[in-house]
């Protein structure tokens, strides 16, 4: 039975400033030792263009603005199940030597991994999101997981965003689950790569499954999808 952490109280005196960010960050590097954010509360997360030593865990941690981790190097993995992100979450060009672990993890804004490199697995099971979630030219060293996740489409500053899942281009080295997904928008695999198989079983997508020139190695599971059309 896991025992989740209780989540620190909204009070001044629990939430991360930058200064003990990156003196938690120094302790941890200097020690080898993970860097841990766990059921912390930050403001917002402003990592990009550096390269974090070890792996930085944010398990359960509620941040109160953007995530942005854009070129980012994290030389371990990035793990950040069960945690609320009240904004956008941006890894652009990111390389993760390890896993990328966002399951159960709520985000309320777009995903955006664009030219990312995850070394491991990318697990997006049952994530909750309000934007699109783009790996568009990603390279996944392993699996990635987004079943019984909920992509859903939203309204940002007057701004209409659909809840799509775009792939064009990207590499996924091992197998692409989707199961009992909700996908509000399409799911675009144009030129897309697949070497394991890609699973939709049960998926329920709003509008089309893009699969136009994308190389899928082990096949397409299809049973019991819904969607709009096929689009090939």
């Amino acid at each position: 039975m896991k025992v989740q952490k209780p989540r620190y109280k909204l009070k001044e005196e629990n939430i991360i400033s930058k200064q003990k960010l990156e003196k938690i960050i120094r302790t941890a590097s200097s020690e080898d030792d993970e860097i841990d954010l766990s059921y912390r509360i930050l403001p917002y997360l402003k990592l990009s263009e550096r390269e974090i030593p070890t792996s930085l865990n944010l398990q359960g941690a509620t941040i109160l603005g953007p995530a942005s981790l854009r070129e980012t190097k994290i030389n371990g993995s990035l793990k950040m199940p069960e945690a609320i992100i009240k904004g956008p979450l941006y890894l652009e060009k990111a390389i993760v030597r390890g896993n990328l672990n966002l399951n159960e993890a709520t985000v309320r804004g777009v995903i955006n991994l664009v030219g990312a490199q995850i070394k491991g697995n990318l697990d997006c099971r049952q994530i909750n999101t309000n934007g699109f979630i783009s790996l568009a030219k990603a390279q996944i060293g392993k699996d990635f997981d987004l079943r019984k996740a909920k992509v859903q489409s939203a309204d940002h500053e007057g701004l209409s965003i659909k809840g799509d899942v775009y792939l064009r281009k990207a590499v996924i080295n091992g197998d692409l689950f989707f199961q009992e997904s909700v996908i509000e928008g399409s799911i675009d695999l144009v030129n897309a790569l697949i070497l394991g198989s890609l699973n939709l079983k049960d998926v329920k997508i709003n509008k089309y499954l893009i699969v136009r020139n994308a190389s899928l190695e082990e096949g397409l599971i299809l049973t019991g999808a819904q969607y709009q059309e096929l689009v090939k």
